[in-house]
């Protein structure tokens, strides 16, 4: 008798641009072409992480794939971390930075083919401050920009932009870091420290253009100024950093402290105001399946 492959789906139904119908039926045609038995779990806000867990303790899933922006997959992510399973993206947040950096395509039918078909990078993530990062985390005036798109009512990239002006003005940016790092102390002035694990904010804006993904290192990236034509040019796919306002450095660990607090965002999530950092690197952790 042939044993199918378990496959779980999970779909966050309230994405920036999910058709959550078209998802289920072009999952699940996938799904009987290759002769895997498919499990569906939509998100609710509660309490998801324990159920997928339980979800993994009572059947042997190979894939799992995640259908929803950042947030979701990082949820997912900190479930499977050091697994063996293998996570599809197909992505459909607001932005999709892990996407945007392995190139996942635009159509569905390709995204399936990959999740379903495709062999595994084993890709690194970073813990910032004890939280899981995927992709990128940062502190300073994008943090902001993340906290107060999150207080209103907007959504997609549109409204990140009408936030750009009022951060600015509201910001308390420029910040003091003093900066541990490869047996090195720094202090330096900046508006924008980044702990960069790929090389594209969801925008497609390369933060990191020599970042890679799977190298067993991350970037730490300070700007040292930000102009709002700098920022709104973030939001174009051939923005690129300006060496000379930005210092760069590779490592496989750092520690922050700031004079005050300063707010910190991972993978598009705001999560808090610290004036201590620190981030370490968990090499080859995470198993994504890319074309």
């Amino acid at each position: 008798m042939i044993v199918k492959k378990n496959i779980l789906l999970v779909l966050n139904p309230t994405a920036g641009s999910l058709n959550v119908e078209l998802v289920l039926s072009k999952t699940k045609h996938w799904s009987q072409k290759l002769e895997t038995q498919l499990k569906v779990y939509k998100t609710t806000g509660n309490n998801d992480e324990g159920k997928i867990k339980h979800l993994l303790n009572t059947s042997t899933y190979s894939r799992i794939l995640v259908a929803g922006g950042d947030g979701t997959l990082k949820m997912v992510a900190s479930v499977v971390i050091d697994t063996p399973i293998i996570l599809g993206i197909l992505p459909y947040g607001s932005a999709n930075g892990l996407a945007t950096s392995l190139a996942i395509p635009k159509d569905i039918d390709q995204q399936l083919e990959i999740a379903f078909t495709k062999d595994a990078m084993d890709m690194d993530t970073i813990l910032v401050n004890d939280v899981l990062c995927v992709h990128i985390a940062d502190m300073g005036i994008n943090a902001e920009l993340i906290y107060n798109y999150e207080k209103t009512a907007s959504s997609g990239m549109l409204g990140y932009a009408l936030q750009v002006i009022p951060t600015l003005f509201k910001s308390g940016a420029p910040y003091d870091f003093k900066i541990s790092i490869n047996d090195k102390v720094m202090k330096e002035k900046g508006v924008l420290l980044a702990f960069a694990n790929a090389e594209k904010y969801g925008t497609g804006a390369r933060i990191n253009p020599d970042g890679k993904i799977n190298d067993g290192k991350f970037e730490v990236i300070l700007y040292k100024k930000l102009s709002i034509r700098e920022i709104l040019k973030t939001f174009f796919k051939n923005w690129s950093v300006q060496k000379t306002s930005v210092a760069t450095y590779s490592t496989t660990s750092v520690s922050i402290g700031c004079k005050k607090p300063v707010p910190l965002q991972v993978d598009g999530e705001y999560i808090g105001e610290f004036k201590d950092f620190s981030a370490q690197i968990n090499p080859k952790s995470l198993r994504v399946a890319v074309q």
